[in-house]
């Protein structure tokens, strides 16, 4: 089951998040051989498909620091947070065909 968190970062800064990637028991997931991706989209109802989507994913913004432990970093661009206001964001898990939204929820990005 994926978890809702909300995030609030500040604008026009880069920012790191970290999280832990947990499976339906709670335990942390073993991250080996899994690719993350991280969505940051203007609102819950826009096309992942959508140009104003930013997509970050393992090696490209996301880094797995202890796979056996579900542990991982998100490194978010100042690009991509240049307007402050709230948006939605969503982590997923892929691996090969099967993809799994493992954490999700508002993102706030403060005016500074």
């Amino acid at each position: 089951m994926p978890t809702r968190r909300a995030l609030t970062v500040s604008q026009a800064n880069d920012e790191t998040l970290n999280g832990t990637v947990l499976d339906d028991e709670g335990a942390p997931l073993d991250l080996t051989g899994v690719t993350l991706e991280m969505l940051l989209k203007p609102t819950a109802e826009t096309d992942d498909a959508d140009p104003s989507v930013v997509k970050l994913s393992t090696g490209s913004g996301i880094t797995v620091s202890a796979p056996l432990t579900g542990a991982y970093s998100v490194a978010i661009p100042d690009t991509a947070l240049t307007e402050a206001g709230v948006r939605w964001y969503r982590v997923d898990a892929v691996q090969g065909t099967s993809r799994k939204t493992v954490v999700y929820g508002p993102l706030k990005v403060r005016d500074i």
